[in-house]
């Protein structure tokens, strides 16, 4: 019994420093992601869009109060340079994040807007660690399954709505 609470401990112990070890990681590719946002608004040249253009020494990685609230903006074309980087790809694989990083804005765009907010960024790239499961894929199945029944049925009660509207007019019309 004693054995199963300390092993239980142990391991709760484990997790709480993996987590630690996560947050951390993810600050400091947030640190250069906000380095780079502040480089690229500073010397962007539409023609000279290039990684070596963006410093994000840890120098220059300043956790601003635009980054705290949120008001940082990545666009794909930053987020396709910063991704580049060697530093920012190392923490990417300390955080376990898949290989095919070039599609990643894509998928972490959650609201299709064509930049990343703060929240965003940091959400995506944490839900998308480690490896895939046959039990994501079934979950994404029958959530766009279930989606495609609700549109339907939408669909459906949009075009009796609109049948009754009509019928109703016609015989408006015809009084």
């Amino acid at each position: 019994m004693r054995a199963a609470k300390e092993s239980e401990a142990t391991s709760v112990e484990q997790h709480a420093r993996e987590s630690l070890r996560i947050a951390r990681t993810a600050r400091e590719l947030l640190k250069k992601f906000a380095a780079a946002e502040k480089a690229f608004q500073a010397n962007h040249d539409p023609f000279q869009s290039s990684a070596s253009m963006l410093d994000l020494t840890p120098a220059s990685s300043h956790f601003t109060d635009q980054v705290m609230h949120g008001r940082l903006e990545i666009s794909k074309e930053l987020f396709l340079l910063v991704i580049q980087d060697h530093g920012v790809q190392e923490l990417m694989d300390d955080l376990d994040l898949p290989p095919d990083r070039a599609n990643l804005f894509e998928v972490i765009d959650a609201d299709g807007s064509g930049t990343l907010r703060v929240s965003e960024l940091v959400q995506g790239l944490l839900k998308v660690r480690g490896e895939l499961k046959k039990s994501d894929v079934v979950a994404t199945t029958l959530a766009t399954q279930t989606l495609q029944q609700l549109i339907m049925e939408l669909r459906e009660e949009q075009t009796e709505f609109k049948e009754t509207v009509l019928r109703n007019l016609r015989e408006l019309v015809d009084r």
